[in-house]
């Protein structure tokens, strides 16, 4: 009988893994190597840096590689930042004052040329030559500048926009004008009513966009020089730190070594102080020189130009105010008060323009401001003259009075308007004088930052490279 097993059968026998067979003649495989992880990399690269900077050699290399990238940093910034300083200053005096000016002058020829008008209008078929000549060369040097300012395309879009505008009403205005004179000039009264209409076209359009577009070119070219003012303070940071950092390295170096100075650190301390100093102190010239060209002949051309507008408008509404034939006060008002702003006194809240510019203005400007005055004062007396003869009837003595060869408000008007010219070309060659000033400073400071940043880069590396030496 059969008894059954006490233990468990056992495991089968293992059979090795069957070989794949490599053909004849080809290699063997390499067995698998084992490659180091990412951070194995990065651990191994960490003890071979510390190895390297552990040592004092290391250490040097290390201090002057940073103090070289700090110099070049700072020379690289102040490069930068005085480059766009002065091309800011550049184009304050060159581009966008000029723009300012020309936008100032636009306006003062479409108002001379509604002025002219009016005064033709009032001669009837005796307008003299030089009142006709006078109009149309107003108009032309009004287009010629319009032109010039398209063409030159360095504007906003908005400035586009404008002298669009005006380049497109321009010739309305014109052709409105020759209407009303061939009209009068048939005696029909319909005259009258297109020169009306043809001035409002000028004051609602052509005038209010000839504003716009010279109060745009005025803040271009204040947000220039404000530009041009602004202080490079990274570039001062980093020069204060490059300083710094080179005072800290001659010091370490006499704590290790005790000797005082290190000819190439000294060398490249006093390039990289002197450069400091100059973007300091010359960047300080420069915005001296500008902030007196913005705020002594700037502003002073500024008031110059609303009060010879304000002197164009009031005599423009004093030749309307007789075109009207008293059917319109309207243009009385307009007179009565553009006077007002021409020589209300100092201590009244519309502060009289010509005050304002007599209190800005200094030696022969000064002394033409007082003679616009002067004939400002004898227009207001020879207006009233022409307004009593409007009001006893007078109508014949009454345009005698305004467009007379001698004594008339036409000849005080004429003062007025030479005076303030001269005025504001003395404001504009003082103001490209202050902001030349200005340009001469920043425009320097560039090169000179690249040839003292390279001194102080070259001192530093000689001044490392000493001690270096010492240790071979």
């Amino acid at each position: 009988m059969t008894q059954p097993p006490s233990a468990p059968p056992g495991a089968p026998p293992a059979f090795p893994a069957p070989r794949a067979e490599v053909p004849a003649g080809s290699p063997a495989p390499s067995p698998p190597v084992e490659r180091p992880g990412r951070l194995g990399a990065l651990s191994g690269c960490a003890r071979r840096l510390r190895a390297a900077f552990g040592t004092e050699p290391g250490r040097l290399r290390l201090i002057g590689l940073a103090l070289a990238g700090l110099l070049l940093l700072f020379g690289v910034t102040t490069y930068w930042q005085l480059s766009d300083r002065a091309e800011a200053a550049r184009t304050a005096r060159e581009t966008s004052q000029p723009l300012s000016r020309n936008a100032a002058d636009i306006y003062r020829y479409l108002a001379d040329a509604n002025t002219t008008a009016a005064s033709g209008f009032l001669a009837g078929a005796d307008e003299p030559r030089n009142v006709r000549n006078r109009y149309v060369r107003h108009i032309s040097n009004a287009s010629e500048l319009l032109a010039s300012a398209a063409g030159h395309g360095q504007g906003s879009a908005l400035s586009a926009v404008l002298i669009a505008r005006l380049n497109a009403e321009l010739p309305r205005y014109t052709g409105l004008v020759e209407t009303a004179r061939a009209n009068d000039r048939q005696r029909l009264p319909l005259g009258s009513a297109y020169l009306r209409y043809a001035d409002e076209r000028m004051q609602d359009t052509l005038l209010a966009t000839a504003d716009e577009l010279y109060r745009l070119e005025t803040a271009r070219y204040r947000a220039d020089l404000a530009e041009a003012r602004a202080w490079p303070w990274l570039s001062i940071g980093l020069g204060v730190a490059s300083v710094g950092a080179l005072g800290w390295a001659q010091r370490r170096h006499y704590l290790r070594t005790h000797r005082v100075l290190n000819p190439g650190l000294v060398a490249a301390t006093t390039a990289a102080g002197l450069l400091l100093l100059w973007v300091a102190g010359g960047h300080l010239m420069a915005s001296s020189s500008l902030e007196e060209a913005e705020s002594g002949p700037g502003r002073a051309l500024t008031t110059l130009s609303d009060a010879r507008t304000e002197a164009l408008l009031a005599r423009g509404a004093e030749n309307l105010t007789l075109v009207a034939r008293g059917g319109d006060s309207t243009f009385d008002e307009k007179y009565i008060s553009s006077m007002d702003r021409l020589l209300a006194p100092p201590d009244d809240a519309r502060a009289g323009l010509l005050l304002l510019a007599l209190a800005q203005t200094e030696d022969e400007s000064r002394t033409a401001v007082k003679d616009a005055i002067a004939a400002a004062r004898v227009w207001e007396h020879r207006h009233e003259e022409a307004r009593r003869f409007e009001m006893e009837g007078d109508y014949n003595g009454a345009i005698r009075q305004v467009i007379g060869n001698a004594g008339s408000t036409g000849e005080s008007f004429d003062r007025v308007n030479n005076k303030l010219s001269d005025a504001v070309d003395r404001q504009q060659r003082q103001f490209l004088d202050a902001a030349q000033s200005g340009l001469n400073w920043l425009g320097v400071l560039p090169p000179a930052a690249v040839v003292l940043v390279l001194l102080a880069a070259a001192g530093t590396a000689r001044g490392v490279a000493r001690p270096l030496a010492e240790y071979r």
